[in-house]
């Protein structure tokens, strides 16, 4: 497999944050009222990207946020994203409240977006022979609206009640030009390239994080449940378990952060469903370093660990390491997939109402380097 490469042009994106950084302080806290950030990089997938990111805090004097992002790039990506939080999560954080509500909406289109599975290309010699991985590409187009309601029980129990309707379709679709005899292997895409559906979506929260942006200590236990019954396709109906442990602790030195998460998965679905309703793991979020989305799971464990520590004025810096495991019979014969160990490295620039996130994950040839916002977990 060729090495992928990928690079954010961080460096000139920070150095004009103080022309941006409209820093209108509120009467009742010392976070700017309006953050904006030019967004600028470039990788091999994306080609050059550019755009903004916006954020507006306590505009109305009710502590409620709209957070903007724009996105666009040379190679096809077009991503944006609109949330509304009433109140901001940063001024819940902590706190005992009646309700709060959180808006989601967000639209992201790959005109090249890579496709992963293993397959034999001879299926004659399947008996004998490892299986082979397979890129195909196609046209990848993301739409999803989410509306959720929560109340804080206690200062540090939370529970949330929320709808989601997501779609994805894929068209356009190109072969991976290694095969020999591409009729005789089965593209697992194909079979289902759409998923629409709307899920009902429940979780409990355990929450002592001493803030929500920038956590230096505490714990979070959660557990989510997902239920979508299939009433829009009859391909889309599932059920999903997650269990979420997170953990900040400052050890050693002052402001050394051991940042960690363990998160394991479940997704059981209708018969023949859609592999797009498979978990995506790979890229920023989940395992540095491997491509985006390069694997789906229906069952998956995901362990992340940071060390988080200060560099100078509002940049910092992390070394890390993520781990992953997963199965999903379809697409992964047994044996193809093993344990995924990433080293990480990044670096953070502090906002007052984010942080802006460059990492880069090593994974076999490939190396990972992502610009994106927030931290990790």
């Amino acid at each position: 497999m060729f090495s992928k490469f990928k690079i954010s042009l961080f460096t000139s994106a920070l150095l004009s944050i103080l022309c941006f950084n409209l820093s209108a302080q509120t009467d009742s806290t010392e976070r700017a009222g309006i953050e904006l950030f030019p967004i600028l990089s470039y990788d091999t997938d994306a080609g050059f990207g550019y755009g903004a990111k916006a954020f507006f805090y306590d505009q109305l004097n009710t502590r409620e946020s709209f957070d903007i992002i724009l996105f666009n790039s040379t190679k096809g990506e077009q991503w944006y994203k609109f949330v509304f939080s009433a109140p901001d999560f940063e001024s819940r954080q902590g706190t005992e409240f009646p309700l709060a509500l959180d808006v989601t909406f967000e639209y992201d289109k790959w005109k090249n977006y890579n496709l992963y599975y293993y397959g034999w290309e001879d299926e004659s010699t399947n008996s004998t022979s490892q299986p082979t991985e397979f890129i195909d590409q196609c046209v990848y187009e993301l739409a999803e609206a989410k509306i959720f309601l929560s109340r804080a029980f206690r200062k540090d129990l939370t529970a949330s009640f929320g709808l989601k309707f997501k779609s994805i379709n894929s068209y356009d679709y190109r072969r991976d030009s290694t095969l020999t005899s591409p009729e005789e292997v089965e593209d697992k895409y194909m079979e289902d390239p759409s998923v629409k559906y709307v899920s009902v979506n429940l979780s409990g929260k355990w929450d002592t994080r001493n803030s929500f942006i920038n956590p230096s200590t505490g714990q979070v236990l959660e557990i989510e449940l997902e239920y979508a019954p299939g009433v829009i396709e009859g391909n889309s109906s599932f059920f999903r378990q997650a269990f979420i442990v997170r953990y900040y602790k400052e050890i050693l030195l002052k402001n050394l952060i051991l940042a960690s998460r363990a998160m394991e998965q479940v997704l059981v679905t209708s018969y023949k469903s859609s592999q797009f309703l498979a978990i995506p793991v790979g890229g920023s979020n989940t395992l540095r370093g491997v491509p985006q989305d390069k694997f789906r799971f229906f069952s998956e464990f995901l362990l992340n660990t940071e060390l988080r520590f200060p560099i100078w004025w509002r940049f910092g810096g992390i070394v890390g390491l993520d781990i992953g495991y997963g199965s999903n019979e379809e697409l992964y014969p047994e044996g193809t997939i093993n344990w995924i160990v990433d080293p990480v490295i990044g670096l953070r620039f502090f906002m007052d109402n984010f942080i802006v996130r460059a990492d880069v994950g090593f994974y076999q040839s490939d190396i990972g380097f992502y610009l994106n916002f927030g931290h990790i977990y």
